[in-house]
């Protein structure tokens, strides 16, 4: 081969070999999907390999570093019940009770529409006046009956991967893109160095 031609081959050769190693590592994550056993060595994407891994440690650090203690009670608790609430009172009040006393003879027809209202005022307040040591038990029960770290690890673990990877490569599109033509780069400029030393050790002439 001419010299002149070896000098430009090089560095091309090698961009080319640092952007096709970079894209197969990026490939591996997912794939291959299924373990592939090539003779003693047994094949699979890393993601795929350790994904009930992954989803134990993520659920792990989620629930200590994130979800910290008593949160979810806490956040259940910030929750204004009171325009639900009002709605309740009044549904309660002229769609449930208000038809049936008016349906009792002779005490049906003392109940007019003054003393629904009434009755709505007054158990709008006593539904609010309830509301708050109900959410608190409510708040309670759910975090010591909801073990949201296994819940997190189940959804991490059963997640689809085709799906997940896809999600992965939408939001990393561009940074795998980099991380490719960094490779080429590297390898480019690792090229350009062995010709530099092929050139000054005399090994091209």
């Amino acid at each position: 081969m001419h010299p002149s031609l070896l000098f430009i081959l090089t560095p091309l050769i090698t961009a080319a070999i640092g952007w096709f190693t970079n894209w197969v590592a990026i490939k591996m994550l997912f794939h291959p999907r299924q373990p592939i056993q090539i003779l003693w060595w047994k094949w699979q994407g890393l993601i795929p390999r350790r994904q009930l891994q992954l989803a134990a440690e993520a659920a792990e650090i989620i629930e200590r570093d994130i979800l910290q203690q008593h949160m979810i009670l806490n956040e259940i608790k910030k929750i204004n019940l009171e325009p639900y609430l009002e709605t309740t009172a009044h549904t309660l009040v002229w769609e449930r009770i208000g038809p049936q006393l008016r349906a009792i003879p002779l005490l049906g027809s003392f109940v007019n529409d003054g003393i629904l209202e009434k009755f709505e005022g007054i158990a709008c307040a006593e539904i609010k006046h309830e509301a708050g040591p109900l959410m608190e038990k409510v708040a309670t029960q759910f975090e010591a009956s909801v073990d949201l770290k296994q819940m997190i690890e189940d959804n991490i673990a059963s997640f689809d991967l085709e799906h997940l990877e896809s999600i992965v490569n939408q939001v990393a599109k561009r940074e795998f893109r980099t991380i490719e033509r960094l490779g080429a780069a590297l390898g480019f400029v690792i090229g350009c160095v062995q010709v530099a030393l092929f050139w000054l050790t005399g090994a091209i002439t």
